[in-house]
C-alpha cells in the first residue's frame, strides 16, 4: 500500500543508446526494438536489530536481521522476447546461516534452487499465499528446488534458525531487477511502450510510476521509498 503524503524523489529522462539484443522463446539471437530502464532506489531507514533464538544451538543472541534488498519490476504481462541472459533458474543459497541472496525475483514458471553451503542442517519453507512448501532439513552439499507458478511475494524461512529470512518476488514478466547495495538497478531488453514500474521493499511502502520506454534509449528513474 502506498502511504499518502509521501514525498518521492522521481525523475525520468531518455538517453539515446544502441539497441539491446533479445532472445526469442526458443529462437536465435536477433536485434529488435528495445530499451533500458535504469536508476536508483534509496530507502528511508536501514533494518533494525532484533532478539532471536537460534534453535540449532539453543542459544539466544542479538542478531542483526538480514537486510533484504529492494526490487524494481514492470507490472503486468508483457508479450514478446525474453532478454538475453535472463536467468529462469536463480539460486538462493544457505550460507553462513543466511539466505544468499536474501532477495531475488523470478518470472512465474521459473525454478529457484536452494543449496545448503553450511556444515549444519538447514530447512527452507514458506506459508505465503502464492506458494506453500517445506523442503525439510537437509545437510551441507544437498540442494532442493521449487517451481514458482503464481505471481506474488513468497517469504522464505529456515525452521532451524529463526533469524534466517528471505523474499522471492514472482513476477508476470522477466523485466525486473534486484537493487544493488549502492542503490542502482538496470533492466535491459524492454520493448518500447508505456509501463507501470513498481519499486518494492518489504519494510517500506512500494511506489508505482508510469514510464515510457523507447527503442535504443535509457529511461532513468530515481525513487526514494518511505516507511
Amino acid at each position: 500500500m502506498v502511504k499518502s503524503g509521501i514525498t518521492l524523489a522521481f525523475a525520468v529522462f531518455a538517453v539515446g543508446l544502441g539497441r539491446e539484443p533479445v532472445l526469442q522463446h526458443g529462437g536465435p539471437e536477433n536485434t529488435i526494438p528495445a530499451g533500458i530502464v535504469s536508476g536508483t532506489v534509496t530507502l528511508e531507514s536501514a533494518p533494525r536489530a532484533r532478539r532471536t533464538v537460534d534453535r540449532y544451538s539453543g542459544s539466544t543472541a542479538t542478531v542483526m536481521e538480514q537486510s533484504l534488498s529492494a526490487i524494481v519490476y514492470l507490472k503486468g504481462t508483457i508479450p514478446g522476447p525474453v532478454p538475453v541472459g535472463y536467468d529462469s533458474n536463480p539460486t538462493m543459497s544457505q550460507q553462513d546461516s543466511a539466505f544468499v541472496p536474501s532477495t531475488l525475483a523470478v518470472m512465474a514458471g521459473g525454478t529457484v534452487s536452494f543449496p545448503n553451503g553450511d556444515a549444519l542442517f538447514h530447512n527452507v519453507f514458506s506459508y505465503s499465499g502464492p506458494k506453500h512448501f517445506d523442503l525439510g532439513r537437509y545437510p551441507q552439499g544437498d540442494s532442493k528446488s521449487v517451481v514458482f507458478d503464481e505471481p506474488g511475494l513468497v517469504e522464505v524461512f529456515c525452521e532451524v534458525h529463526d533469524h534466517m529470512a528471505g523474499a522471492i518476488l514472482v513476477t508476470e514478466n522477466p523485466f525486473h531487477a534486484v537493487v544493488s547495495e549502492d542503490g542502482s538497478f538496470s533492466i535491459s531488453g524492454v520493448p518500447p511502450g508505456e509501463y507501470t514500474l513498481v519499486a518494492w521493499h518489504p519494510e517500506h511502502d512500494e511506489e508505482e510510476r508510469t514510464i515510457a520506454v523507447t527503442d535504443g534509449a535509457t529511461t532513468h528513474i530515481e525513487v526514494e521509498l518511505q516507511r
